[in-house]
């Protein structure tokens, strides 16, 4: 059998059927002598890794056809002890099951903006660039993430019915009206402008907090602050009150040499808000790795699927958590929610508490288990009064009132 992992939309080799005695006279110990049609044969077979197979066939002097046939006999044989002793204890008494947390790569929203405003604009459809650079982002410290539809009528969940707002350069503030925003997800067009404003709105925070956004494979990444130069990051891991470093840029070394390798390293993630349900929404995250030549300019897709693979091979479940702490803490500054601002009422939420589940399972070995803390994040003084806002949707006008409807406006002419 060999085994295949998916990595992004394609699958990756990351098991090799080895030979013991290669099928070619001038191949790995292939002048020992086999019977023709022996060859690919289950007994002259070995299910092996990329980089134990490389290995072994560099080294036929110490990986003898003899020591290759013991290690899979003695492999075997343990398997097959394996396989005994588990069938007697299931037959002696049945088996035990454990209860355990699972933790997911969710975070739940618990607040999105309840409204979307629109107004005519200066520009058309599709001008969106030209409209950006008379953002007055200047002057405001919420996030201005909007989209140009419907014949030129300009979409946010920022209030455009402020007369100094800092949409006001690009839009009739006057005509400006509002909805619920639920009313789009129904609708095929305006939920997918909807999603827009919400991958907008993610473009925007990750910028403020210096990543990059990799539009072929739809996630943000780290570059070096300096050229050439490495770069980490201050973060609390899962198991520790302090904080430590990660390097979240680097080049890496050979083991072998010990000298840099022609490429670098960059941690990345995809980012993505889900719709679980009427006015129910999770936030995803998915930590990725990019690769690049020279700190700069991206490997090849074709030539790093492999490298990327391996290097996500040694990640199990705890390291896999690890990574998902380390990015909401670092999108959170160590909060117990992002909040992301569009106004002093409209925002959208995210608990960084992660979301989990029981199950009961047979459980792993208790020498494999690891406990972890820190998974939530605790209040103070100023998260509490967030908090309240957060949770204070009462205090927002209801549709009809203050300019609202609550259906959809027709489009400005």
């Amino acid at each position: 059998m060999i085994r295949m992992a998916a990595f992004g939309t394609r699958e990756v080799l990351i098991g090799q059927m080895a030979h013991i005695v290669s099928e070619t006279h001038d191949g790995p110990r292939g002048t020992h002598f086999l019977p023709p049609g022996e060859h690919n044969k289950h007994t002259n077979l070995m299910l092996l890794c990329t980089e134990h197979h490389t290995e072994i066939d560099a080294h036929e002097e110490i990986y003898t056809v003899e020591k290759l046939r013991q290690m899979k006999a003695d492999h075997e044989a343990l398997i097959e002890n394996a396989i005994t002793q588990a069938k007697v204890t299931t037959d002696r008494t049945a088996l035990s099951y454990a209860t355990e947390v699972v933790y997911s790569t969710l975070l739940p929203v618990v607040r999105m903006p309840r409204y979307i405003y629109c107004a005519p604009s200066r520009y058309g459809d599709g001008d969106d660039k030209e409209a950006q650079k008379e953002v007055l982002l200047s002057e405001t410290h919420f996030l201005c993430p909007f989209v140009i539809r419907d014949g030129g009528t300009l979409f946010a969940f920022n209030d455009l019915r402020e007369a100094n707002g800092p949409f006001r350069k690009a839009i009739d503030h006057k005509k400006a009206r509002g909805f619920l925003a639920e009313t789009w997800l129904g609708d095929p067009d305006k939920s997918r402008w909807y999603m827009t404003l919400l991958n907008r709105t993610l473009n925007k925070l990750t910028g403020r907090k210096g990543l990059q956004l990799d539009k072929q494979h739809h996630r943000y990444y780290f570059k070096c602050d300096e050229q050439g130069k490495e770069k980490s990051i201050e973060y609390r891991p899962l198991n520790l009150k302090s904080t430590t470093t990660r390097k979240v840029v680097w080049q890496p070394i050979s083991k072998r040499t010990g000298e840099p390798r022609g490429y670098w390293n960059h941690l990345a993630v995809n980012l993505r808000f889900i719709n679980a349900g009427q006015r129910q929404w999770c936030f995803c995250i998915r930590p990725e790795l990019r690769v690049t030549k020279d700190a700069v300019e991206p490997v090849e897709a074709k030539k790093v699927g492999s490298h990327v693979t391996r290097q996500m091979s040694h990640h199990f479940n705890y390291d896999l958590l690890e990574d998902i702490n380390f990015w909401r803490d670092f999108l959170s500054e160590g909060r117990p929610r992002i909040v992301l601002r569009f106004g002093l009422q409209s925002m959208i939420a995210i608990s960084t508490t992660m979301m989990a589940a029981s199950v009961e399972w047979p459980g792993i070995p208790e020498e494999f288990m690891k406990s972890f803390s820190n998974i939530e994040y605790e209040d103070n003084l100023f998260t509490l009064a967030e908090a309240s806002e957060i949770q204070d949707e009462e205090s927002e006008p209801l549709p009809g009132e203050a300019g609202l409807d609550e259906d959809e406006p027709e489009p400005e002419s």
